[in-house]
């Protein structure tokens, strides 16, 4: 079995206070099920990550498995890691949340 760690680091800048946002992953030009974590807001001062389940084939929302409430950045600036070793995800925001997921074949696409 291979090993396969991944890395990247980006910036988010939302025009206001109510803005959602995802990043997608298992996501090809072919794909009829890919994952999204997307960061909702739940008020206009706090934040939640949820994960989804998008595309034709996709069930939308996953019930049970998002993410605690975390407050929106003053600033509207989210500064974000995601890590991935094998199938697991770990996404890092402004170093105030952290949210782990289990995605099969994640380190495939």
């Amino acid at each position: 079995m291979s090993m396969t760690a991944n890395h990247i680091s980006f910036t988010v800048k939302t025009s206001n206070n109510w803005d959602k946002f995802g990043i997608s992953f298992v996501r090809g030009t072919d794909s009829d099920r890919y994952y999204t974590m997307v960061v909702n807001p739940e008020n206009e001062d706090n934040r939640k990550v949820n994960f989804e389940q998008e595309g034709s084939a996709g069930k939308g929302f996953v019930e049970g498995v998002d993410g605690y409430w975390f407050a929106r950045p003053a600033d509207n600036v989210y500064n974000i890691d995601i890590y991935t070793d094998n199938s697991v995800l770990t996404m890092y925001i402004n170093d105030v949340c952290a949210y782990t997921q289990r995605i099969l074949k994640v380190s495939q696409q």
